[in-house]
């Protein structure tokens, strides 16, 4: 079943959002809403739930009655999701859509065609201690698009939407952090905050003949740092930017940047990562212990596209429209 309401959003793919009428879910839905609102996109929002098995031919008349209530349920979770999406962005297209299955392959489905994917740590199902769910581990892992994973607070309050805090990103120079580090800059630019970059130092063990001075390898490392940033400066202009060298763990610094930060951006596995592990274990640990919200990137995989000098003049003749989506997918 699926409804829309409200104005349309230039076509653009929707921000997707997982509900289950958990108070997690209701940060999820607060923050989704407003970066839909900020993208200017519509935003879709899913809920999904399934039916009692059952093989007693006896039972039909109560199991009538129990599907029709966890029906009933599951469109008032839809509708008061919308509702609550209205009042924190009442200009944005709003898309509900009820299903019957299972949430993580339900969301990872509807995923295929959306521009961002929100959910909330844990749902109505989860334990106390696991502090990242089944279905929010399991969408991180295999969305086809960046996910943003968002925690209550520890008094169990929903997550604030519209925190005030700098983009927090990990850096490490491998493919998925030049990814996370363009999304942290798209980021910042919507929300006009800055960007504190971080990449941590780990000792790393060497023969003594070939070690290298610790001052030396701190300013290898603080060279690295700044030119990753730089590229994205360029495309960004006017952002503050600012990096942090850590020595230590990478999970641990960037658990301790994100206290206050308005979200962490880290690569679904960075360097020395196993290929078939498709979380890493530093992205593991920041989605468990983060103090704000987290956004797990995937490094984008593009066709080369050969530059003539046709495409060079539209360039110069875009739109500012066209300079925007052009902007937005650097």
């Amino acid at each position: 079943m699926t409804k829309a309401t409200a104005v349309n959003n230039r076509g653009r793919r929707p921000v997707l959002v997982g509900v289950d009428g958990s108070v997690s879910a209701q940060g999820a839905l607060a923050w989704a809403a407003e970066e839909a609102s900020s993208m200017r996109c519509p935003l879709r929002i899913v809920h999904a739930f399934s039916w009692p098995m059952t093989g007693n031919p006896l039972d039909m008349t109560f199991m009538e009655a129990m599907t029709s209530g966890l029906q009933s349920a599951a469109e008032w979770i839809l509708t008061e999701a919308e509702a609550h999406a209205r009042r924190v962005a009442p200009d944005i297209k709003v898309i509900t859509t009820l299903v019957v299955g299972s949430a993580a392959p339900t969301l990872l489905n509807e995923a295929q065609d959306a521009d961002l994917v929100v959910v909330g740590s844990r749902g109505v199902g989860g334990f106390h201690d696991l502090l990242v769910g089944s279905v929010s581990a399991t969408v991180a892992a295999h969305a086809p698009c960046p996910v943003v994973v968002v925690h209550p607070h520890r008094d169990g309050a929903a997550f604030t939407s519209s925190p005030t805090g700098r983009i927090v990103v990990g850096v490490d120079g491998s493919e998925v952090s030049a990814a996370a580090i363009r999304f942290a800059f798209q980021q910042a630019a919507r929300r006009d905050v800055g960007i504190t970059a971080v990449h941590a130092a780990m000792t790393t063990r060497q023969h003594p003949s070939l070690r290298v001075p610790a001052d030396i390898v701190d300013q290898i490392d603080r060279l690295l740092l700044a030119e990753a940033m730089e590229s994205k400066r360029v495309l960004f202009p006017g952002i503050d930017v600012r990096t942090k060298l850590v020595h230590g763990h990478p999970a641990q610094a960037l658990i301790d940047s994100s206290a206050g930060a308005e979200l962490l951006v880290v690569g679904s596995h960075g360097r020395g990562g196993f290929a078939g592990m498709l979380l890493g274990s530093v992205s593991q640990a920041v989605l468990q212990h983060a103090g704000c919200p987290v956004a797990v990137i995937r490094p984008h995989r593009t066709p080369s596209v050969k530059t003539s000098s046709a495409g060079r003049l539209r360039l110069a003749i875009a739109s500012p429209d066209e300079l925007s989506d052009l902007k937005e997918r650097s």
